[in-house]
């Protein structure tokens, strides 16, 4: 019995990895458009801000009952496939109405919010769901292997977004694929065979619930840290990211995306992420190898430092040869990431994994829209270029801050 459960998780390993990874495609095909849409209604750095912060503030809202109601979901793979079918049908709208003359910045802000409210259960439920799929000893390389999928798709989703709005089926098709990826995920969701059942637990008031998660976290030292490093980190910056299409056509590439039109500056803007995400791809390749010989909390903070230090490089150069800065702090994040998850998964209870989980991406995660939003506004009012400079610096304050702390003191192995 035993083998065959072993045989079964390792089975288990290609699905998960091998959905998620046409799943992220589809995301970094709209990490592109989606913004670019906007930038073509408007041209307004605040939307875009305001965009990033609408797809983020559902973590804040609804990120720790998320986490009580997936650990009362006794199969979480099917609600897992039932919120891929959600976001497939938000992303089929988009690609109806993309080409309507009545599509307003507060509908896009509408549907950003519905997406990131799906995206909130799905993420907390995946992390959780594979710790009932997988061996302890392979949620490392999951990690890793989602990671680097993540890395290569960014290489390739934004570019293949700008293609498509130059070249072949504008916005429809692009938001199309995004829907057709998510379908996609479902399906290979529903080869998963859970090897592991859900602890039993008694069915707290709800309110207990929600705390619990909370108390559980903040008791852990190292993932205390861990989870509020990453609060700083996404509130400083989450305006990087939130205005890089925007950094990359006006500072970098000398665009002007109202006059010039789409194709042109849409298949550069592509070129760019593409390149950035290549030459990230290669650090992330070594993120499995780098958790197997470091602690966790090195690894996290080493991320730290080529996140900030990479982009404030990028910041200072504003050219093309900035790609290689933006590459490594791709690289960075992935290091941040597959830390952060592994650290979750690794110290949670499992009979409290998904409120855990979720009470530390809710906490995480409580900067994006704030960051998001007033990074918009304050680069309407200054420029990007001094929103990047500042929020790189920010990055490096937190990394330098954590290394007094209990995550970097106290070892965790991702082995």
């Amino acid at each position: 019995m035993a083998d065959r459960c072993a045989y079964r998780a390792k089975r288990n390993l290609k699905p998960i990895v091998g959905g998620q990874a046409v799943s992220l495609f589809g995301d970094y095909v709209a990490f592109f458009v989606l913004p670019y849409y906007m930038l073509s209604l408007t041209g307004q750095a605040v939307d875009l801000g305001l965009t990033a912060a609408a797809e983020t503030l559902p973590m804040l809202l609804f990120g720790l009952a998320a986490g009580v109601f997936l650990d009362r979901r006794r199969r979480l793979g099917r609600t897992l496939i039932g919120v891929d079918f959600l976001r497939a049908a938000l992303f089929g709208i988009l690609a109806l109405v993309s080409g309507a003359s009545w599509i307003t910045p507060t509908f896009i802000f509408g549907i950003a919010f519905l997406i990131g409210s799906m995206a909130v259960v799905f993420d907390s439920g995946l992390q959780s769901y594979m710790t009932q799929s997988l061996d302890e000893d392979d949620l490392l390389a999951a990690n890793a292997q989602l990671g680097l999928a993540r890395t290569i798709t960014l290489s390739v989703g934004p570019l293949v977004g700008g293609l498509i709005v130059a070249f072949a089926g504008g916005f429809t098709l692009a938001f199309g694929i995004n829907a057709a990826t998510f379908l996609v995920s479902a399906l290979f969701l529903a080869a998963v065979r859970p090897v592991r059942a859900v602890p039993h637990r008694t069915q707290e008031r709800f309110r207990i619930a929600i705390t619990s998660g909370v108390k559980i976290l903040f008791a852990e030292p190292r993932l205390r840290w861990a989870t509020l490093g990453g609060t700083a980190t996404n509130l400083v910056f989450q305006p990087l990211e939130a205005l890089l299409v925007l950094f990359v056509a006006t500072e970098i590439l000398d665009l002007d995306t109202m006059e010039q039109g789409l194709t042109e500056s849409g298949l550069l803007i592509g070129l760019f992420f593409a390149l950035q995400a290549a030459i990230g791809s290669i650090g992330v390749g070594f993120a499995g190898r780098v958790a197997q010989r470091v602690p966790l909390g090195t690894m996290y903070v080493a991320g730290l430092v080529m996140l900030g230090g990479g982009f404030l490089v990028v910041a200072v150069l504003g050219s093309w040869i900035a790609v290689i800065p933006a590459g490594i702090a791709i690289t960075g994040v992935t290091w941040v990431n597959v830390a952060l998850v592994t650290l979750r998964q690794k110290l949670a209870p499992p009979e409290h994994m998904g409120r855990v989980i979720a009470a530390s991406r809710t906490l995480a995660w409580a900067g994006l829209p704030i960051g998001a939003a007033l990074g918009g506004i304050i680069a309407g009012q200054v420029g990007v270029v001094a929103v990047y400079i500042g929020g790189s610096i920010g990055v490096l304050a937190v990394a330098a801050f954590l290394t007094r702390t209990a995550l970097f003191r106290d070892p965790v192995m991702g082995k």
